[in-house]
C-alpha cells in the first residue's frame, strides 16, 4: 500500500516541509551543528594523539610539545590547502557538468511521470497537496 500510494506521501511530506519552513530549517541547522562537533571533537583527539606522541617520543615539557605540535598542525594544514587549491578548479567543472545531468534527468523524469498519470490521479496528486497544506495552515497561524 506504502509503495502504491508513494507519489502522494511523497508529496504530502514536501508540502509539510514547506509549509513548516522554520522546523525544517532548525532541523537541518542542528544536523549541521551535530556533524561540525563531530568534526571538532575528531580535530582535537587527533591534535593530542600527536601532542602526547611528540611529549613522549622526544621527551618534551608541556610547552614545547604544544608549539611542536602548532607547527605540525600548521603544516599539514598548509598541504591540504594546496592539494584543495590544485583540485577545485577540476572538481567545480566535475560537478557542474554532473549537476547539469542530474537537472535534465530528474526534469525529465518528472515531466514522463506527469504525463504518464491519469486525470483521475493528477487531481488526487494536486488535492493532496493543497489538502495537506491547507491543514498545515491551522498550525502556522
Amino acid at each position: 500500500m506504502i509503495k502504491k500510494h508513494f507519489d502522494l506521501i511523497f508529496v504530502a511530506l514536501l508540502t509539510l516541509s514547506l509549509v513548516f519552513y522554520d522546523l525544517t530549517l532548525e532541523l537541518l541547522t542542528e544536523i549541521a551543528h551535530f556533524f561540525f562537533e563531530l568534526l571538532f571533537e575528531s580535530f582535537e583527539w587527533f591534535e593530542l594523539g600527536i601532542e602526547h606522541l611528540i611529549e613522549h617520543l622526544f621527551h618534551t615539557e608541556h610547552h614545547a610539545s604544544q608549539i611542536a605540535t602548532f607547527y605540525i598542525l600548521l603544516l599539514i594544514g598548509g598541504l591540504v590547502f594546496y592539494q584543495l587549491w590544485k583540485a577545485l578548479p577540476r572538481l567545480y567543472r566535475y560537478f557542474k557538468r554532473r549537476l547539469l545531468e542530474i537537472w535534465v534527468r530528474r526534469k525529465t523524469e518528472w515531466e514522463l511521470y506527469w504525463l504518464t498519470l491519469t486525470l483521475p490521479y493528477k487531481v488526487a496528486l494536486v488535492a493532496t497537496a493543497l489538502g495537506v497544506a491547507y491543514l498545515a495552515s491551522f498550525f502556522v497561524m
